[in-house]
């Protein structure tokens, strides 16, 4: 427990004690016998086999196809027997991904699925003692339920992950929502199903439908793998530029952190800044069109030489737009180099004319330019840098972004970023 986070105790301890005495309370209430025994046998199973399967979601925290036999669980048995089916899931999780995590994790887990769950369980008593079965009214109930879970569990995880990583838990819980939506479109349909097959054939046909609940799963990580696969495209593009320019080793991903740094000051929405990380990491993909001889020339460049390295970003953006999923942030990348006052580059646009993301790299971009190290000059503090920023707001930069930079970008910032990989487009807890 020491590894709990002085902000993120409170809500700790505050989740695992009331889900303690919601779980002890409904535990008391059950009458136990050989049927109510086996079916948490199998559903306790079922929900520990899901947890180890985790699929991550993009802004932390992760779903699984427990989804699915949490709410079976639910409409099936009596509260004391589904919440403790919920409680194993959680805290008897095996496998790579309980690998070296702290055990206040299992715990707080499962103390919001018993939550969740329990919850969502007060629709049941709209049923009043009704048999499970296929018909209008259980399947209301049932998606009722369901909802419930998925909006409580999301809501009480993006609270946690917002706490611990000081970010907004509500642009978290926007962000996660899109990934979480299909997964209970997913899933609901399943859990119904598995209700359904254990209500009237038993364990044995419960068994046979884990298969196609598993293939749900595969389904899912198969299309959050889709996002791995971008950002593996994007770091090959990157890696490909840093090969030929020895001074900008390290640069683009240094001007992404910078520039997500800016849009966070800004309060963007998180597609806004996905959409972000991705132009600012590929400004200067244009580079690799670009002769090593001029990129790592030492001393002042030739106007010819001048006029090749200016046409990076309208050859960043053909490069771009022949890539599918990165056609959109074409625009950004051309005009990453335009002034504010109208004298850039490509197009000699001003002001507003210039997309908001274009601005907010040429900010970052410039900061890391005099902070870096380059075959003509050497690099400057942070104080030096900002002080040039300030400078040249209005007339080369945009003076509102250079403002919020200075808000949010320190000293103290920069020397924690230069000690850090690179940038992540996903993370998770």
């Amino acid at each position: 427990m020491k590894t709990l986070s002085k902000e993120f105790r409170p809500i700790f301890y505050l989740i695992t004690a009331m889900a303690l005495t919601i779980w002890v309370l409904a535990v008391f209430q059950i009458k136990w016998n050989r049927t109510i025994l086996v079916g948490l046998l199998i559903f306790g199973i079922l929900a520990i086999i899901s947890e180890s399967m985790p699929v991550a979601l993009p802004k932390g925290g992760y779903v699984t196809v427990s989804y699915a036999v949490f709410i079976s669980a639910g409409v099936l048995f009596p509260l004391g027997v589904s919440l403790s089916v919920v409680a194993l899931g959680g805290l008897l999780v095996f496998g790579k991904v309980v690998a070296g995590e702290p055990i206040f994790k299992r715990i707080f887990n499962a103390s919001q699925f018993v939550l969740s769950l329990a919850l969502s369980y007060s629709i049941i008593g709209f049923t009043r003692g009704r048999v499970f079965q296929l018909d209008l009214y259980w399947i209301t109930i049932y998606f009722a339920v369901a909802l419930i879970y998925m909006i409580t569990n999301m809501s009480i995880v993006t609270i946690a992950l917002g706490t611990m990583q000081r970010k907004s838990p509500w642009s978290i819980w926007v962000s996660n929502i899109k990934w979480a939506v299909p997964n209970f479109m997913a899933l609901a349909p399943l859990g119904l199903l598995m209700a359904l097959i254990y209500n009237n054939y038993g364990p044995a046909g419960l068994l046979l439908l884990f298969v196609p609940l598993l293939l749900s799963r595969h389904a899912f990580q198969l299309y959050v793998d889709m996002r791995e696969n971008y950002l593996n495209t994007v770091e090959a593009l990157v890696q490909a530029l840093e090969a030929k320019d020895t001074y900008t080793s390290g640069h683009s991903a240094r001007v992404g952190k910078l520039a997500v740094a800016i849009a966070e000051g800004l309060e963007m929405s998180e597609d806004k800044i996905e959409f972000l990380k991705y132009a600012a990491v590929l400004h200067d993909v244009g580079k690799i069109g670009v002769s090593e001889s001029i990129l790592n020339k030492e001393g002042k460049l030739m106007d010819p030489e001048w006029k090749i390295i200016r046409s990076h970003p309208v050859m960043g953006q053909t490069i771009i737009k022949n890539i599918k999923f990165l056609f959109d942030i074409g625009q950004i990348v051309r005009h990453h180099h335009e002034r504010y006052d109208g004298n850039g580059y490509p197009d000699r646009i001003s002001r507003e004319e210039i997309p908001l993301e274009a601005r907010i790299i040429a900010v970052a971009d410039t900061y890391d330019a005099i902070t870096s190290n380059r075959s003509y000059r050497q690099s400057k503090t942070h104080e030096e840098a900002v002080k040039e920023l300030k400078r040249v707001a209005g007339s080369q930069l945009d003076p509102e972004l250079v403002e919020v930079f200075c808000k949010v970008v320190t000293s103290e910032f920069t020397s924690q970023m230069s000690n850090t990989g690179p940038m992540p487009i996903a993370s998770s807890y």
